[in-house]
């Protein structure tokens, strides 16, 4: 079950000064980073590798493990600048079962020349694949890139039932 999710968005700074203390841990699927009050601001499949090297991004927070336990519903408090947090809003708009290409996203955000700003937001998605980066390709329609390696990309693309032909294996 995909849990829903609720977005909130805050600058580095203020993050690092509001929640110097963060726990972590694992349930049977997910690998998550969340602030003492429960919200997650970060989160990955347990099944990649390495999972917790999500743990890298708070280098600068004291981080507790603690047993991990997420509703249905996840309150999520994401770090990043404006850009990232509209790129991040916009990758939900990629329906499950569909690819769009980084042009295409860059100007379903009104930001037809920004590209390359969009695909580095994109990569720095701190919850793939609930906010699914993964969706997202090459406008040559190649994979492109993928945080957990594009061995997974390609796993939860085939699972969605939307790994273009040409890259089947």
């Amino acid at each position: 079950m995909t849990p829903q999710l609720q977005l909130s968005f805050m600058p580095k700074d203020l993050f690092l000064k509001t929640y110097p203390t963060l726990t972590y841990g694992e349930d049977q699927t997910w690998f998550a980073v969340k602030t003492l009050d429960g919200k997650v601001c970060a989160l990955t499949l347990k099944s990649v590798p390495s999972p917790q090297i999500i743990l890298k991004r708070f280098q600068k927070h004291t981080l507790i493990k603690k047993p991990l336990k997420l509703e249905s519903t996840l309150s999520c408090l994401l770090v990043g600048t404006p850009l990232q947090q509209e790129v991040w809003t916009a990758l939900l708009d990629v329906p499950k079962g569909q690819t769009w290409s980084y042009q295409h996203l860059a100007t379903h955000l009104g930001r037809p020349k920004a590209v390359r700003a969009v695909a580095n937001a994109v990569g720095a998605n701190p919850i793939s694949p609930l906010i699914p980066c993964h969706r997202i390709l090459r406008s040559n329609n190649q994979l492109g890139g993928y945080f957990w390696g594009l061995d997974e990309k390609i796993r939860l693309l085939q699972e969605e039932g939307s790994l273009p032909l040409h890259l089947a294996l």
